[in-house]
């Protein structure tokens, strides 16, 4: 009796220990937040203001007015230290840490802090911008990313320094050069300000979860608003696939990762660009995999690639396409063993068999018994597009009710 009550205990313990494992695990990784997040981070923030460690037009406001200001914490950031959106009136945006391992651009010689010319600044910029992008920007994107009010340059040697400070931890992050270096894009958040290492975005609403515990969410009304999300993805997918000068590559691919600017007349933007890459970029990450044994083995997070198993290495570029693993993660849904247990965006009883059969081809092209690895066709993407411009016209008909 006394061991059966021994092994209960501990089994019970054991179990707290585990459930308060996976919390903490949780909270480490973001997947949820307290109302304390934010203020911690804006306190940080503010120190290094006052400090004279930050610069950037959002420091004043934030930080000298932070009682205007309603500061609440986003849940699912794992890849950054704080996403915060703010509000203040009708004006909202979402505030972000950028990566902050970035080792300091200034020295120091004997004792004296020495940073970089301009012109070494600029050159460095570039290089470090062109191995992150594949690309040289332009001198006039690179002026625009060296400063950070680009029409008010400071002239303040210890100020500039500390600007500098700030602009070469913020390049570094992927998510903030993309933002910068494509803001004349409609596809990206655009870049509301920054302070110190932290950088707002332009808030733009997330597209909904397809699935509830608590109610129906596969209604008519619904439907209606989800094919017209679809179109607007679709669009995007094909500005990502063929408006740069090579392809970007979503390589993490969530439903609250993408925003619609308005329901009926927007558009849709790409909310993380922390994994947002060229193809060469993605292409790059897939060979540094020492070994393979599998083609499961070549992948960098949801861009795919497949495995020589002669060799034991991966191949040379990715294999699988945005259009791909939005049909397979969004538009059709969570599965696992080839089971959908969340519906995606357009797994519903309204749902056209014509479509239904275009999705399953686009999600899975080969057929594959595994993780896909194939790339979508242009000829599924046109047939998808179609089809759904077809039902929203159909919808938008007085036969639909």
């Amino acid at each position: 009796m006394k061991n059966l009550r021994f092994w209960t205990r501990f089994v019970s313990y054991l179990v707290i220990m585990l459930i308060i494992a996976q919390l903490l695990l949780m909270y480490k990784r973001n997947w949820f937040c307290t109302s304390l997040e934010p203020r911690r981070h804006i306190n940080k923030m503010c120190e290094l203001y006052k400090s004279g460690a930050a610069e950037g037009n959002l420091c004043i406001p934030l930080c000298d007015s932070q009682d205007q200001f309603t500061f609440t914490c986003q849940t699912f950031h794992s890849t950054k230290d704080a996403v915060i959106r703010v509000t203040w009136g009708d004006i909202r945006f979402v505030l972000k840490s950028a990566v902050s391992n970035i080792p300091a651009i200034h020295w120091y010689d004997n004792g004296v802090l020495k940073y970089p010319s301009e012109k070494e600044f600029l050159s460095t910029l570039k290089a470090v911008t062109k191995h992150m992008l594949n690309y040289s920007l332009p001198s006039s994107s690179i002026n625009k990313l060296a400063y950070l009010q680009p029409n008010e340059r400071e002239m303040n040697l210890k100020i500039r320094g500390v600007e500098m400070d700030n602009i070469w931890i913020l390049v570094q992050d992927n998510e903030y050069l993309i933002s910068k270096a494509y803001a004349d894009r409609e596809i990206f958040p655009q870049v509301m300000g920054t302070c110190g290492p932290y950088f707002g975005l332009e808030f733009v609403e997330a597209l909904p979860e397809t699935y509830s515990l608590l109610y129906d969410q596969d209604t008519k009304k619904n439907w209606k608003r989800n094919v017209k999300y679809a179109i607007m993805m679709m669009e995007l997918l094909e500005e990502l696939d063929n408006n740069f000068r090579e392809p970007l590559h979503l390589c993490d691919v969530k439903i609250r990762d993408f925003g619609i600017t308005d329901p009926e007349n927007g558009r849709a933007k790409v909310l993380d660009l922390d994994m947002v890459y060229p193809k060469s970029i993605v292409t790059r990450f897939i060979k540094e995999i020492e070994t393979c044994g599998e083609d499961g083995d070549c992948k960098y997070y949801d861009c795919r690639g497949r495995c020589n198993t002669e060799i034991g290495k991966c191949g040379a570029t990715i294999t699988n396409n945005n259009l791909q693993v939005v049909c397979e993660k969004i538009f059709l849904g969570w599965r696992m063993s080839n089971t959908i247990l969340l519906p995606g965006l357009l797994l519903s009883k309204y749902a056209p068999d014509e479509l239904m059969v275009a999705l399953r081809q686009c999600g899975n092209p080969e057929n594959e018994d595994k993780v896909p690895r194939g790339a979508a066709s242009e000829d599924v993407r046109k047939q998808i597009y179609n089809i759904l411009v077809e039902i929203d016209q159909y919808i938008e008909s007085d036969s639909y009710s």
